[in-house]
């Protein structure tokens, strides 16, 4: 099949976002160009960047396809892009989407919402980096676009969410290195960072109750922590000191996925995760998941079943205390070889390889 070209337009040139195109170029088999701004200012980002963005687009010729991610309002990068470019194909990427980003529900400007509502409306394909990301979106607009006077695009938006794909976002979990485990008392990775959404009290309570009962347990805390973090958070950092053998932000790549590979499970407590590229990472590194029954973890561990009860999703707090309490009885099986490359053959349908495959057979679908 013909390789085509692909102008990529992205406001948020930087982190995940970067991560994903940086792991699509390197795989794909078409012409993938990229316009990227860097990642700061997001809400001007939303606001201005279909303007900034297009304003190179005159000494460029027209791609076979245009795409961007979620923040892109797409609508207005239409507008100001060369009337040549008027007739591609257009294809919105959603790595998050703003009515369901966590942090004031209560008092929610709804207008970066429904700038994501009307670039799914007006894209020719939209892509979720996952299943539940999508149903989310789905009834987060359709509860707002209800409340919206008549006409509004519930029709329009059934009909773009009823042709959505769902393809990860590129996570890299082949170069990832299977580790051997902990050579100790039972240790467990904590990958996210220590903010609300993430819940890391929760995460205290339930080692603190194992702790309790005589579990022995070390912690690798490898998100990093707020420098002023909401009392609640530091009170859980201080709670989980006796067992942390990191609290900070592990930056060198290398050292990173060595320590996951030296952990022998990964817990989330996550209250609010669109994939868990993180969680993810550390499977493919051998550790054994232990993750709530919400979000999208049913399906990172839909694969997954070695037939310990202990392992795979809780319910709640207490579950995972007594999840680690069990696991922290006899750490060894934890690292024996199969156990650890089961774990990580459990995510590897999620590769940036096979991926990367999906987002250009879409690519060649928008083509035709």
């Amino acid at each position: 099949m013909s390789s085509l070209s692909i102008a990529f337009f992205e406001p948020w040139f930087g982190g995940s976002h970067r991560a994903f195109l940086d792991a699509w170029s390197a795989r794909t088999r078409h012409r993938l160009q990229v316009h990227g701004l860097a990642p700061r200012h997001w809400k001007w980002r939303q606001e201005a960047s279909a303007w900034e963005l297009a304003r190179g687009a005159d000494a460029t010729a027209p791609p076979d396809v245009i795409a961007c991610s979620g923040y892109v309002d797409l609508p207005r990068l239409h507008g100001f892009l060369p009337q040549s470019w008027a007739h591609r194909p257009s294809l919105v990427y959603f790595h998050e989407t703003q009515l369901t980003y966590p942090g004031g529900e209560a008092g929610r400007d709804l207008t970066y919402g429904f700038s994501n509502i009307l670039s799914a409306v007006r894209a020719d394909r939209v892509a979720f980096n996952s299943r539940f990301h999508l149903e989310e979106f789905r009834d987060a607009a359709d509860l707002v676009l209800s409340r919206l006077p008549r006409p509004a695009p519930r029709a329009d938006l059934t009909r773009a969410l009823g042709e959505a794909a769902v393809i990860p976002p590129l996570p890299d979990l082949a170069s990832v290195p299977l580790g051997p485990g902990g050579d100790g008392p039972l240790r467990v990775a904590f990958p996210h960072r220590l903010e609300p959404d993430k819940d890391p009290a929760a995460f205290a309570d339930a080692l603190v109750e194992a702790g309790a009962r005589g579990a022995d347990l070390e912690v690798e805390l490898l998100g990093g922590h707020p420098r002023k973090a909401v009392p609640k958070i530091a009170a859980a950092l201080e709670r989980l000191a006796p067992w942390l053998r990191n609290r900070d932000r592990v930056e060198d790549r290398g050292r990173y996925l060595e320590i996951l590979g030296r952990c022998d499970v990964v817990a989330s407590t996550a209250r609010h995760e669109f994939f868990g590229v993180a969680f993810a990472e550390a499977m493919a590194a051998g550790c054994t998941p232990l993750a709530p029954d919400r979000l999208n973890y049913p399906a990172l561990l839909s694969n997954y079943d070695d037939g310990e009860a202990q392992a795979g999703t809780f319910l709640d707090t207490p579950d995972l205390a007594d999840r680690l309490t069990a696991l922290a009885r006899a750490p060894e099986p934890l690292r024996a070889p199969a156990r650890r490359e089961g774990a990580r053959a459990a995510v590897m349908p999620f590769d940036a390889d096979s991926a990367a495959m999906a987002l250009d057979r879409l690519i060649d679908d928008l083509a035709r």
